[in-house]
């Protein structure tokens, strides 16, 4: 199994569930937390802005935001490699909620390489087209950052982004050159 393939195996049982909720008559999908004039709402250290998983446009629950879990979690063996100095570990987690641990990094130079690579994500601008999910393909939420052991811990809800966002994580920490990172 290659890690596009474990990252599709760990996406599937909550895009499932995702695409069964938002794809119902009258939802907004993935829609971004905005402002009354349409701006981004943010918050949180770092500031950042956050999407609900939907929002039923009409009925007795219209304008309230809901969120899914995922059902199961993709248990397999913990693996590690080596991609360029960085050491890779992932263990089992689920796509709505990824731990991520990250080691060799300050937490300046930690915090500006996942504010980067989530606001990629991210599309703020709502312009990513549905894709064959009825999804959008973006990451919904990520928390604070903060000091655990060497290291430093954040929290992920990668939403409908593709595996192909999870892999560009690992590069963009490599590349800042992290000593280790964990998922899971």
């Amino acid at each position: 199994m290659t890690l596009t393939q474990l990252f599709a195996a760990i996406r599937a049982s909550y895009i499932a569930v995702l695409a069964a909720a938002v794809n119902k008559d009258n939802v907004h999908a993935e829609p971004a937390y905005r402002n009354a004039d349409g701006t981004l709402t943010v918050e949180g250290n770092p500031v950042l802005p956050c999407r609900a998983d939907w929002i039923p446009a009409e009925g007795e629950f219209a304008g309230q935001s809901h969120t899914v879990d995922a059902k199961t979690q993709l248990e397999f063996e913990p693996l590690s490699f080596q991609l360029s100095a960085t050491e890779v570990s992932i263990v089992p987690f689920t796509w709505d909620w990824l731990p991520l641990q990250i080691s060799g990094l300050t937490p300046e130079l930690a915090e500006a390489t996942l504010v980067q690579w989530f606001t990629t994500w991210f599309d703020g601008e709502d312009k990513n087209p549905k894709n064959a999910e009825g999804l959008y393909g973006v990451v919904h939420f990520m928390s604070a950052i903060v000091p655990e052991g060497d290291g430093l811990q954040v929290s992920i809800d990668l939403g409908s982004v593709s595996e192909a966002a999870v892999e560009d994580l690992l590069f963009k920490l490599s590349d800042a050159n992290a000593q280790a990172v964990q998922l899971g």
